[in-house]
C-alpha cells in the first residue's frame, strides 16, 4: 500500500474509533430538531457507506430501512416519525459492514486512482474521501452534543495522539 494510501487510512481509521465510541455511548433517544440521535448516527453511516467509494455504483446492503438515513424532511423518501429509534446492536452491525467495506477499498487503491474521477462522478476519489471527513465530523459532533445535554457527560474521543495507541512505532 502505498504511502498516502497508509495516511488516510490511519486517519480513517481514527475516525472509525471515535464513530464505534460514540455508537457505544450515545443517548439514541433524544431528538434533537426533529429528529432522534439514532437517525443521526445512521445517516452519517448511511453517507460514508454511499459515498466514501462510489456512489454511481452504490447498492444499499443494510437491515435498517435506508430512507431512516434521510434527516430532512424536505428530501424525497423522508419518514417523520420520531418514535423509531434504531437499536444500537443494528447501528453497530451496520457500522462493521461499512469498515469493512472501506478497508477492504484501501487495499486496492492507487495515488493514481485518487485524482481520477469514478465513472459516473463528478469529483475524484480524493475529494470523496475529504467530503465524508467532513461530513463525518461534522455529524459526530452533532450527535456528541446531543448525548453530551442529555447525559451531561462527552464521550471518549480519539485524535493524532491517537495513531500511537492504535499503530505504535516498529
Amino acid at each position: 500500500m502505498e504511502e498516502i494510501i497508509k495516511q488516510i487510512k490511519k486517519q480513517q481509521e481514527i475516525n472509525f474509533k471515535n464513530v464505534e465510541d460514540q455508537i457505544r455511548f450515545a443517548d439514541l433517544e433524544t431528538v434533537f430538531d426533529n429528529e432522534n440521535n439514532s437517525r443521526y448516527i445512521f445517516h452519517y453511516l448511511h453517507s460514508m457507506d454511499r459515498f466514501f467509494i462510489n456512489p454511481s455504483t452504490y447498492v444499499y446492503e443494510g437491515s435498517i430501512e435506508e430512507n431512516l438515513s434521510i434527516i430532512d424532511s424536505a428530501r424525497a423518501g423522508y419518514i417523520d416519525d420520531k418514535s423509531i429509534v434504531i437499536p444500537r446492536k443494528q447501528l453497530l452491525e451496520y457500522f462493521e459492514s461499512v469498515k469493512s467495506k472501506i478497508n477492504t477499498y484501501f487495499e486496492t487503491l492507487t495515488v493514481e486512482q485518487l485524482i481520477e474521477k469514478p465513472e459516473g462522478c463528478e469529483y475524484s476519489r480524493l475529494e470523496f474521501i475529504l467530503a465524508q471527513f467532513r461530513h463525518l465530523m461534522w455529524h459526530t459532533g452533532v450527535s456528541s452534543a446531543i448525548t453530551f445535554i442529555s447525559k451531561g457527560k462527552w464521550n471518549e474521543f480519539t485524535g493524532l495522539a491517537g495513531l500511537r495507541k492504535m499503530f505504535p512505532l516498529k
